[in-house]
């Protein structure tokens, strides 16, 4: 859903803009997606390359690069930096030529300012990643991403089918996107060698990671 960069922690996560409803079941949580932990304990493990890189390249590249850069902030030591997060919604991975990942997407753009990463622009994206594997390569074909307004619900429906229940519980769920984008941050910094320990939306206190 491609609308311009709330306050997260006032809309939600970062990603991960929502509109929805809860859902009504009672007694029930979404059903764990063991198929992005498995593939990225082996990506950590092994040092293999993954539809889920794939996927962050496609969110970084595609979609975050439509939003303001904003303007350099105080002692902004960087440019622009994209750190998407996502949490799976469902996989199909029968045709390696067509591997279907449903998601609730999200892009954040960031400045680096001392030791903060301040979140300067980014939005929710939930939808499906077509994505094709070559050997060991992987990369994403096309994304049908779930529209805006009054076409947002009706839209999702389509495009999530029968993982559909499973994303409103995922969207619905604001704790969950907090710790998937804060472990995302983490992770960037790390393997970037950033100064940061901590990111911030505009208006609300940094998260410390």
């Amino acid at each position: 859903m491609r609308k311009a960069f709330m306050m997260v922690a006032a809309a939600m996560m970062a990603a991960m803009s929502l509109s929805l409803t809860s859902c009504k079941e009672k007694g029930k949580s979404p059903t764990p997606q063991p198929t992005e932990a498995n593939v990225e304990k082996e990506k950590t493990e092994n040092g293999t390359e993954t539809y889920f890189e794939a996927i962050d390249n496609y969110l970084t590249e595609q979609i975050a690069s439509h939003y303001a850069e904003g303007e350099k902030i105080g002692d902004a030591t960087s440019g622009v930096v994209c750190i998407p997060c996502h949490t799976i919604v469902g996989v199909d991975e029968q045709d390696s030529t067509d591997i279907k990942v449903w998601g609730d997407y999200w892009v954040f753009n960031y400045r680096l300012s001392g030791d903060t990463l301040k979140c300067v622009s980014g939005g929710s994206h939930p939808g499906l990643m077509h994505v094709r594997q070559t050997g060991g390569h992987f990369e994403v074909t096309a994304f049908d991403g779930v529209e805006d307004g009054s076409r947002f619900l009706p839209s999702a429906r389509r495009i999530f089918a029968g993982h559909f229940a499973d994303f409103q519980k995922i969207a619905a769920d604001e704790k969950n996107r907090q710790q998937v984008r804060t472990a995302a941050v983490a992770a960037y910094a790390e393997q970037h060698h950033l100064a940061a320990t901590m990111y911030q939306d505009y208006g609300w206190p940094p998260v410390k990671f």
